[in-house]
């Protein structure tokens, strides 16, 4: 469904995606200070055109006020969306370390020659698992993630290789560990491609111009501009709005996921052979 002119403003979310978070804060101020300017223009031309007695003021307070109060029940809700993905993120960094540090060991385990090559290609599969959570400069996602799913292709190849040679307990344990390394590299991918929807964000944007127009028109109305509030108002938004969007984007932002428990994991590897 086509938002008419509220496109242009929600336009800026496709930058986001690139990790253009100043431009992103800049949008929305800007933005928001339209609002705030509207709604001043609009409240003293209401009180050109008729005097407002104590009882409009506070009625316009009120109104306000409330929805001032919706403004931050969402902002809220958002933070609490972005910072549960955050979370997530963390511990299926975590999950995926402590599985491929398993492979490893139990590919050292009664697995001759092919032992040494798992653990060479497992070296070379984290070295990229890395790359993909910690948003490589260099190689594309797409690139690291077909990498990694090459990588898997050749692990799982040669553990199979061992397990059909000798299928004995530990050749079973290496293949189950094995197969849950590959699916929490899933589940990585799913976490981090994971936001918060693009409509809450929207719906957040929106309430915020109508709280900030009415906070204007409320300013209008007495003839006050409350310069310092005004400016503080909507610096506070603003940054509230790009924090939540910032962690929302954890290969492009400047809040990312540390994807130290993988370095540790290789580091725990030693030196190559």
């Amino acid at each position: 469904m086509s938002l008419g002119p509220f496109d242009a403003l929600f336009g800026f979310l496709g930058r986001l995606t690139n990790g253009d978070l100043h431009y992103a804060g800049l949008l929305v101020l800007v933005v928001l200070l339209v609002s705030l300017e509207t709604g001043i223009w609009l409240g003293r031309l209401g009180a050109r055109r008729h005097v407002p007695t104590e009882g409009e003021k506070s009625s316009v307070n009120f109104a306000t006020a409330g929805m001032m109060g919706l403004l931050a029940f969402l902002l809220g809700v958002s933070l609490s969306m972005a910072s549960d993905r955050y979370q997530q993120r963390r511990d299926s960094v975590l999950a995926e370390a402590n599985a491929i540090g398993t492979v490893w060991l139990r590919a050292s385990v009664g697995t001759g020659a092919e032992g040494v090559a798992l653990q060479n290609l497992l070296r070379e599969y984290t070295a990229v698992r890395i790359a993909v959570v910690a948003g490589s400069n260099t190689s594309p996602p797409e690139e690291l993630l077909q990498r990694t799913n090459s990588l898997q292709s050749e692990i799982w190849a040669l553990a199979r290789t061992v397990a059909e040679r000798s299928p004995t307990p530990i050749s079973g344990l290496l293949l189950t560990s094995l197969n849950e390394m590959i699916d929490l590299s899933l589940t990585n991918r799913r976490n981090l491609n994971a936001h918060v929807p693009a409509y809450i964000l929207r719906l957040l944007l929106t309430v915020s111009i109508f709280a900030v127009g009415a906070v204007g028109y409320g300013f209008g109305l007495v003839g006050s501009r409350q310069h310092v509030l005004s400016i503080l108002l909507l610096g506070i938004w603003t940054l509230a709005i790009v924090l939540i969007i910032d962690i929302d984007r954890p290969q492009s932002g400047e809040v990312r996921i540390d994807p130290a428990p993988l370095v540790w994991t290789l580091q725990g590897f030693g030196p190559a052979k």
